[in-house]
């Protein structure tokens, strides 16, 4: 399974099936030129540097799961603690906590053998433990989301097999420095993978 960083909460992850979590490349000069085609789009919350609709609007071939509070025509539309299979992938909506959200969620992601954890944008109050994490996306950029201290609290609280981190240096409010998370991160005993924008890893 290959999990690739395309800016601030974007992934796409890819094993057979390709799954976009948190589109963001409208206006975003960070993010790269995408020419992949999605089968499956993960919607945390309605704000647009993670629903990105004219960009969704590209793949109408796309499952496309969204929160209520973002109202999107032919999405599936998923609440706090629901589980669905969706063309073999197990998707869990998880709760997170972001005030400026009218519903804040995150994904728990399970296929090919492997649970990936996206936290969405969320403060330290919203993490709360997690069974079996084989790879966790993280915010660390502070100010909508917990910033880097607070991320290594959570990382005691999710005891995560890999993490990478994400939701940092898009906006002046969240600048953060991913090498400084990774190396405290380390001392603690968690494995860290710092990716580039457009950069992947094989899980």
């Amino acid at each position: 399974m290959k999990i690739k960083y395309l800016s601030h909460a974007c992934f796409e992850i890819s094993d057979g099936k390709r799954i976009l979590i948190d589109p963001y490349f409208t206006g975003n000069s960070l993010a790269p030129k995408y020419e992949g085609e999605p089968d499956i789009i993960l919607v945390t919350h309605e704000h647009f540097d993670h629903f990105d609709k004219s960009f969704i609007d590209r793949f109408p071939k796309a499952k496309i799961v969204v929160t209520p509070a973002c109202g999107y025509p032919r999405a599936i539309v998923m609440r706090v603690g629901e589980k669905r299979e969706i063309d073999g992938v197990n998707v869990e909506m998880i709760p997170a906590s972001h005030y400026q959200s009218k519903y804040p969620t995150g994904y728990i992601v399970e296929f090919e053998g492997k649970r990936i954890v996206h936290l969405g944008d969320c403060y330290l109050d919203g993490v709360k433990p997690i069974e079996r994490i084989d790879v966790l996306l993280i915010p660390i950029g502070g100010t909508y989301t917990m910033n880097i201290d607070e991320a290594l609290k959570a990382l005691d609280i999710l005891k995560p097999k890999l993490t990478i981190p994400m939701h940092y240096n898009t906006f002046p409010q969240v600048r953060a420095d991913p090498e400084r998370f990774k190396r405290e991160a380390e001392k603690r005993g968690y494995k860290v993978k710092v990716l580039r924008i457009g950069e992947e890893v094989t899980v």
